[in-house]
C-alpha cells in the first residue's frame, strides 16, 4: 500500500464526482467488519479510529489489526486518524504508517487552528501523508460541549490557503455521532464552499444524512464522509438483544459476531451509496 493512497484516492473520488467512506473502526469486529465489506464491495474505503478509540485500544494494537486485514483483503485500506486533538497524537499516527490524518482544532482560535494545521502538514508531507482539517464547528461526536457554527465561504478560502490542507472538513448542518437520517444539510452551502476552495471537502456525521442529500453533496464536492455511529449501530443492536433476553448469553462472542455481521452490512451500504462500489476493480 503506497502512502500517498489517501490524497491518490480522496482526489480520484473528487475528480470523478463519488467519495470514499471513512469507517471508524474501535475494536476488533469493527476493523474485520470494514475490511471485510470493503472487500466485498471491491471499493477503496478509509479505515479510521479516533481519540477516543486510540485510548480505548491502543496505537499499537489498532496498528496490528489494520496490518492483519490489509493482509486478507485486495482493496485499498487507507489508515487515518479521526480528529486529532493535537501534534504528538497525529505525530505518533503518523510514525506509526498512517496514511493520513485530521488535526482538529476548530474549536480554538482562527490563529491558533491555523498554527497547529501548518505544523501538522509540514511533518506529513516528509512522510508522503494526506492531512485533513475542519474550518467551523459541529457538535461534538464523544461527549464534551455541543457546539455548532456553519463553514463560511469566506474562512474556508482563507483556511485553505493558509494552510494548504488536502481535504477540508466543514460545518454545513451536520450532526455527528447520531444514528436516523435528519441532519439538516445545506447543500446549497456545500455547493458554495466546494466552488470556492477548489479542493476535496468532508463531511462527518454521514450516518444522519438522508441518501438522496448524501448523493446531492457528493455531486456537489464532497469527496469523503465520514461513518461512526452506523458502524458502533450495528453492535449496539446485536449487544441489546442478546442481553435483554430472559436467558442472557454468557458467550460474548455471539452477540459480538453477530453485531459485525450487521456492522459489515451497514458498511457495504454507506459504501454504495457513495458511489464507491467497484471503484478499485
Amino acid at each position: 500500500m503506497i502512502r500517498e493512497s489517501a490524497t491518490h484516492w480522496i482526489g480520484k473520488a473528487y475528480r470523478e464526482g463519488w467519495a470514499i467512506g471513512m469507517f471508524n473502526a474501535h475494536h476488533l469486529e469493527a476493523v474485520q467488519a470494514i475490511s471485510e465489506a470493503a472487500e466485498n464491495a471491491r471499493a477503496p474505503i478509509m479505515l479510521s479510529t479516533s481519540m477516543g478509540g486510540l485510548r480505548h485500544m491502543g496505537l499499537d494494537y489498532f496498528t496490528a489489526m489494520a496490518a492483519a486485514a490489509r493482509k486478507r483483503v485486495s482493496v485499498p485500506l487507507i489508515l487515518h486518524l479521526d480528529h486529532g486533538a493535537d501534534f504528538e497524537t497525529t505525530r505518533s499516527c503518523i510514525e506509526a504508517g498512517f496514511d493520513s490524518v485530521m488535526i482538529d482544532a476548530s474549536s480554538a482560535s482562527y490563529e491558533a487552528n491555523v498554527d497547529l494545521v501548518c505544523k501538522v502538514v509540514a511533518l506529513a508531507r516528509r512522510h508522503g501523508v494526506g492531512v485533513e482539517a475542519q474550518i467551523g464547528e459541529t457538535l461534538a461526536e464523544e461527549g464534551g460541549e455541543v457546539i455548532e457554527r456553519k463553514t463560511t465561504v469566506e474562512e474556508a478560502v482563507q483556511f485553505v490557503r493558509d494552510t494548504g490542507v488536502d481535504y477540508l472538513a466543514v460545518s454545513v448542518g451536520n450532526t455527528p455521532g447520531t444514528l436516523g437520517d435528519q441532519a439538516p444539510i445545506d447543500v446549497a452551502l456545500v455547493e458554495r464552499l466546494s466552488a470556492a476552495v477548489k479542493i476535496p471537502l468532508v463531511l462527518h456525521g454521514g450516518t444522519s444524512v438522508p441518501a438522496e442529500t448524501v448523493a446531492a453533496v457528493v455531486r456537489a464536492g464532497i469527496a469523503k464522509v465520514n461513518i461512526d455511529a452506523a458502524v458502533k449501530g450495528g453492535f449496539r443492536t446485536a449487544l441489546i438483544k442478546a442481553y435483554t433476553a430472559e436467558d442472557p448469553l454468557v458467550d460474548t462472542r455471539v452477540p459480538m459476531a453477530d453485531g459485525r455481521a450487521l456492522a459489515r452490512l451497514a458498511v457495504e451500504a454507506r459504501i454504495a451509496m457513495f458511489g464507491a462500489t467497484g471503484k478499485a476493480a
